[in-house]
């Protein structure tokens, strides 16, 4: 009798034991990571989402956050899990207007490892600076949720510089509108001109005298001296 309570006793110890069992509290790290800090407009812009310095006695399971970033400078890609962490699917496990996802590991993380791979798109009218964050960040161990501090990453957009190739031709100068185009010259100007200073120089400038008057005196002559010869002619036959 005494050994079957004795073990009756033992038992509801050991279940009051498990009852009482309290995990200790948990924490991590969510960070932002680029290769780089600088992309020109049009550059696609990787960036990881990275979990560090897990405290955990189970490891961490289930991720929530919410994504903020700047419309008018980047555009949203694909977002990827990495390292068995799933997908967020948009309407689904991603909210396009409010920015919230949540992903989830088939196992455990219990070491440093990128979970998620986000890609954005640098806009033509981006701005000069724009800043990615991923905020409202719960981790979980399928115990309890753990609140983690806010990821942020600011990157700088820049104008790309296109090389100049020295093998093309220099651009024709942008005619002055204000500028008045060379007017054409006058051919006939030339041609007087040409005409003048082609004149023969060894012809003389003084009057020649008129020939007309003299030629007439001439034929008026002659046409005395025929009449006077007829009447003479006519005068000798009447006195023979």
């Amino acid at each position: 009798m005494k050994k079957i309570v004795k073990l009756s006793l033992i038992m509801i110890l050991t279940i009051m034991c498990f009852a009482g069992a309290v995990y200790a509290a948990s924490s991590c790290n969510i960070s932002l990571v680029t290769a780089k800090t600088e992309y020109s407009k049009n550059e696609e812009i990787n960036v990881d989402v990275k979990i560090s310095n897990i405290e955990s006695e189970r490891g961490f399971i289930a991720l929530e956050a919410v994504l903020e970033y700047d419309k008018t400078s980047l555009t949203l890609v694909k977002m990827q899990g990495q390292n068995e962490w799933s997908n967020p699917i948009k309407d689904l496990s991603y909210n396009e207007a409010t920015g919230k996802l949540v992903i989830d590991k088939n196992g455990l993380a219990k070491s440093d490892e990128v979970i998620l791979k986000l890609t954005f798109k640098a806009n033509e009218n981006s701005k000069d600076t724009t800043t990615i964050t991923l905020k409202d960040i719960k981790a979980s161990d399928a115990t309890t949720p753990t609140q983690v501090a806010t990821a942020t990453k600011s990157i700088k957009i820049t104008t790309p510089i296109i090389p100049v190739d020295p093998t093309d031709p220099e651009p024709e100068p942008t005619p002055n509108p204000d500028t008045k185009p060379n007017q054409p010259q006058n051919p006939n100007t030339n041609t007087n001109t040409n005409t003048n200073n082609n004149k023969d120089n060894t012809i003389s400038t003084d009057k020649m005298p008129k020939t007309g008057t003299n030629t007439e005196f001439v034929i008026g002559g002659i046409a005395v001296i025929l009449v006077a010869g007829i009447i003479f002619g006519i005068k000798s036959r009447k006195m023979n």
